[in-house]
């Protein structure tokens, strides 16, 4: 082996054990203890403080990575949280919303009904009763009822005053600054009040046009019988003497048997039989008012039956000073009679 190569392998022997040596050398630590005054030696391998930096960063690393994590997973969570609870938010103000939809409409049904009972109450109708029976037609009189009303569904609640309809906004747990959709409270609010407001002014107007329509039953406004008008009230010549007399009352001409009605609500005041009226019926009305119809052939009624208009009181004939079916109308008020002309609008 030449020089060179000796000197080399001499050379990197020394290395090896120089690296070998440095790999297993320590650091030695001693402490002395202030109490006892003894001496203690650790020996601390070289290696080791490398191996403690490294788990020690390593440690620091995962704990950092993992409070990163938690933070993150954390953030996620209370936004997930926010989400939720404003998803709640949002389906706590739609459930109000439909609530408040729910008792809008409710109104709206009671709004019409009342303008319904409005339009019948305020329309003026024919008020004498359509039948092809004068027999079942009398039968409904003595055994009338009066109508049941319906009523639309809902909660049957009156219309509220402005105070009570602010405390129930404030009733709904909803905090008004708060809302999302507060522009959609606004006016489903809006239109909530203004549809109460109005059905309470609808209520106020058909007590007052009840009253009136009740005024207006006892107003003898209809013909009597449904035919052609022969004579006027006034001053003629009488067929039977050939003289000139008031007539206090008008001829209505119809068919034998057709039904004659009361002119007016009422309460039958005197049936009874002459030579000149023949079979009549005298019903009084309010004020002193009274109504006659005369030469009728028969009469359904009793004396002290209460009548409402329309209904069919006796039949056209031809009994007592008559040249024909026919009946004679007469009103009188106070004792005074009246032209009947004057206040029939329904012919």
């Amino acid at each position: 082996m030449s020089e060179l190569g000796k000197s080399f392998k001499k050379t990197n022997y020394k290395y090896k054990s120089t690296t070998k040596k440095k790999f297993f050398d320590s650091h030695t630590i001693i402490y002395v203890s202030k109490k006892t005054g003894k001496t203690h030696i650790f020996q601390l391998p070289t290696i080791l403080p490398p191996i403690l930096l490294l788990s020690s960063i390593t440690i620091l690393t995962i704990a950092v990575t993992m409070t990163w994590n938690y933070v993150v997973t954390k953030k996620d969570a209370l936004e997930l949280e926010r989400l939720r609870d404003q998803s709640l938010g949002l389906q706590s103000e739609v459930e109000a919303l439909n609530s408040k939809i729910k008792n809008i409409q409710n109104q709206v049904e009671q709004v019409n009904y009342y303008s319904d009972k409005i339009k019948k109450v305020t329309t003026r109708t024919d008020d004498r009763k359509k039948s092809n029976s004068i027999k079942s037609t009398t039968q409904n009189i003595e055994n009338s009822k009066p109508p049941i009303e319906h009523t639309p569904k809902g909660n049957e609640i009156g219309p509220l005053t402005k105070e009570e309809f602010d405390l129930s906004n404030k009733m709904t747990g909803l905090k008004y600054d708060s809302l999302e959709l507060k522009s959609l409270f606004d006016v489903a609010n809006e239109s909530e009040y203004k549809t109460n407001k109005q059905l309470e002014d609808l209520k106020v107007f058909l007590v007052e046009a009840q009253k009136h329509a009740l005024k207006l039953q006892s107003i003898p406004d209809i013909a009597p019988v449904r035919g052609r008008f022969t004579s006027a009230y006034g001053w003629r010549v009488s067929p039977f003497t050939g003289q000139s007399r008031i007539h206090f009352g008008i001829d209505i001409a119809a068919p034998k048997g057709s039904p004659i009605f009361a002119t007016a609500n009422g309460t039958v005041h005197k049936v009874g039989h002459s030579d000149d009226y023949g079979k009549f019926v005298e019903l009084i009305h309010e004020k002193k008012m009274i109504t006659r119809y005369a030469h009728t052939s028969v009469i359904y009624v009793k004396e002290g039956a209460k009548i409402k208009k329309g209904d069919i009181i006796a039949a056209v004939g031809n009994t007592g000073h008559s040249t024909g079916p026919h009946v004679h109308y007469e009103i009188e008020v106070s004792g005074k009679r009246h032209d009947p002309q004057t206040f029939i609008v329904i012919w």
